[in-house]
């Protein structure tokens, strides 16, 4: 505003004084010359004043920036005209401390592979002095009718891999299978459908087919539901013990199910 008021006073003079000395045409000329100029002037002053108050807008957006950049991630006065090399130093701190982190990530997970591995065998072990116990711990139970096949059936087994074509010349000992969700127990329901409990804790109502049973020779039972479950038991009545089998991928479990 003060600036407004000068160059109009320096129009009003720069008017007047020439004017003694000039008819009222020409002081009627001088004053809408005037008029024109402190129009524009004031038009630039409006245009500056909102100039100056985007760029002060944006300051403050600057600057609250700087603050959060000063405060939060560098932790130190910096001049925003080296923000570039600020950026760059960042980088390269982030990057070391991610080659650290990445390093002791594949350490933890060779240490993870390591124990997994040594569970597994744990685990093996654990199964293998379960079936030995179970074995000779308990008795035996051989259906001699297939309606003695009702009631519940628990199962052990272990699971063997075939490593060749011939189941004779191909078994390797038991070991850790690739899907350790076995038969752990068959409740049959009525004359067709069993209901199937598995290691995991999940159970599925199958069907089921008994072919060609006899009380002391081998015989098989289909069990199936869908595409969910299609297993094929073999049982074999040996010395008081109903042993099954049953594939799974690349080999079978193998045990022996009771009555209970």
């Amino acid at each position: 505003m003060k600036l407004n008021l000068f160059l109009l006073s320096v129009l009003l003079v720069a008017v007047i004084f020439p004017a003694q000395g000039q008819s009222k045409k020409d002081l009627e000329k001088s004053l809408a010359a005037t008029t024109v100029a402190k129009d524009s002037i004031q038009k630039l002053l409006t245009e500056l004043s909102t100039r100056h108050d985007s760029v002060t807008k944006a300051c403050l957006a600057y600057d609250a920036m700087y603050k959060i950049i000063k405060e939060k991630i560098v932790h130190c006065d910096f001049k925003p005209a080296t923000i570039g090399k600020v950026a760059d130093s960042l980088q390269i701190s982030i990057d070391s401390a991610f080659n650290k982190t990445k390093a002791r990530f594949v350490s933890l997970r060779d240490s993870v592979k390591l124990l997994k591995r040594f569970s597994d065998s744990l685990r093996t072990e654990t199964n293998h002095l379960s079936f030995v116990v179970n074995k000779f711990i308990g008795k035996g139970t051989i259906p001699v009718d297939k309606k003695d096949l009702s009631g519940k059936w628990e199962f052990n087994v272990r699971w063997y891999k075939v490593a060749g074509d011939s189941v004779q010349s191909g078994i390797n000992l038991m070991s850790s299978s690739p899907d350790s969700n076995s038969v752990t127990k068959l409740v049959f329901l009525d004359f067709e459908t069993v209901q199937v409990f598995l290691s995991k804790g999940d159970s599925v109502k199958c069907f089921y087919k008994v072919n060609s049973f006899a009380k002391d020779k081998p015989w098989t039972m289909d069990v199936t539901r869908g595409t969910n479950v299609n297993i094929r038991l073999n049982a074999n009545p040996i010395d008081g013990e109903l042993y099954v089998s049953y594939r799974k991928g690349n080999g079978f479990y193998y045990g022996f199910m009771r009555k209970k």
